[in-house]
């Protein structure tokens, strides 16, 4: 079983989104995937409400340190090809424990000053766990999202992630169609397939199985 977390301590720079999608992905490919949704606030999980979705989305939010051991066990005793977690955005215990519990873990970055900022920080707490665990495990990936190429910010993003000196993913641009496709309850590849958001997530998907075959 390979553990992937979706990583970041600011909200709204697309967890949630890449973790349905990358969960889809690897689905449709054939993987059988789990998806732990750990944000106390459900968004995974109000996304796959509608029983539309292809995988499995599970609820066990992580709140407190005390909760740390139990929650990983039962993370551990999931039986499948890929464990998704779509990690809370705040430096606590879950996104500690997420990180911690990770084989790789992927950090969404949007474009401001602020998401920047908060996967700096974010990419810090990897190291010191990377180097907590023996110095492998979790690898990091970086990924451009919400951008939009008519702006400086946007077209610079992924230069900008580089400079960080961890593997940077094909960017994920703002597209209506992933919250069109939340509003209905299913995937880019399901509700627009063969549409750029879905193009966008399969080079995204092939991106980090390139990752996940380092683990080997």
């Amino acid at each position: 079983m390979v553990t992937i977390g979706v990583c970041g301590r600011k909200g709204g720079c697309g967890k949630t989104t890449i973790s349905i999608h990358l969960a889809a992905e690897l689905t449709a490919r054939g993987s059988s995937v789990v998806l732990i949704d750990c944000d106390v606030q459900g968004s995974a999980t109000h996304w796959a409400e509608p029983g539309k979705l292809p995988m499995r989305v599970e609820h066990m939010p992580l709140e407190s340190n005390d909760q740390v051991a139990e929650w990983s066990k039962a993370i551990k005793n999931i039986k499948s090809d890929y464990v998704i977690l779509d990690s809370p955005p705040h430096l606590n215990a879950a996104l500690g424990g997420v990180i911690g519990l990770s084989d790789l873990a992927v950090v969404p970055c949007g474009p401001s000053g602020m998401d920047l900022i908060a996967t700096g920080e974010t990419i810090g707490l990897i190291r010191e766990i990377r180097e907590a665990r023996g110095g492998k495990r979790p690898l990091l990936v970086l990924v451009p999202t919400r951008t939009d190429r008519r702006t400086a910010s946007g077209r610079e993003l992924s230069e900008t992630l580089a400079d960080m000196g961890e593997p940077v993913a094909p960017e994920i641009r703002s597209r209506t169609a992933f919250s069109d496709a939340f509003n209905s309850g299913q995937w880019v590849g399901a509700y627009v397939p063969e549409s750029p958001a879905h193009a966008e997530m399969q080079a995204l998907s092939d991106f980090i199985l390139k990752q996940v075959r380092k683990l080997k």
